[in-house]
């Protein structure tokens, strides 16, 4: 088995984030040196995930995690709920709570490995997903934020 990580390509919507030098976007550039701060006690961030590789679409998609690198803000310490919804705003599994600590730490979800209706997660499942970040009140500093796939190349082609 083999991982891919696939980032955010774009925020659907940003409720509570700054929009200063530290814009939300700042969650999904790979760079550890730049974040997204909370300045609101309700907040969430959607984002658009970039797809899977062509090159992948005829493996096997056994699961995926979600992992947010991050730390807390005005409280020391925050928790967020973690969770893919569907093209359709539809949870794709139950949302997980993570928690972050005062100094910047790595939190990944447990791997889901199946869609919403129980069924297995496909390629183009997973490319029509959008990634949901919901902090509680606390206060957030959300540096990165993206998803790992693991999936099963398929092999052969076929053909005695």
């Amino acid at each position: 088995m083999a991982t891919v990580i696939i980032r955010p390509d774009a925020i659907i919507s940003n409720t509570g984030f700054n929009h200063g030098t530290n814009t939300a976007a700042h969650s999904f550039d790979n760079d550890n040196a730049t974040y997204a701060q909370q300045s609101s006690r309700t907040a969430s961030l959607v984002y658009g995930l970039a797809d899977l590789d062509a090159g992948l679409s005829g493996a096997t998609i056994n699961s995926y995690t979600i992992s947010g690198y991050g730390k807390g803000g005005r409280a020391g310490a925050f928790s967020a709920d973690l969770k893919l919804t569907d093209a359709s705003g539809a949870d794709v599994a139950s949302a997980e709570t993570e928690t972050w600590g005062g100094t910047l730490s790595t939190q990944t979800t447990t791997a889901d490995t199946t869609q919403n209706d129980g069924s297995a997660l496909t390629f183009a499942y997973i490319n029509g997903c959008r990634l949901s970040f919901d902090p509680n009140n606390q206060g957030a500093f959300l540096y990165e934020i993206y998803v790992t796939v693991d999936y099963t190349a398929a092999s052969g082609y076929g053909h005695i």
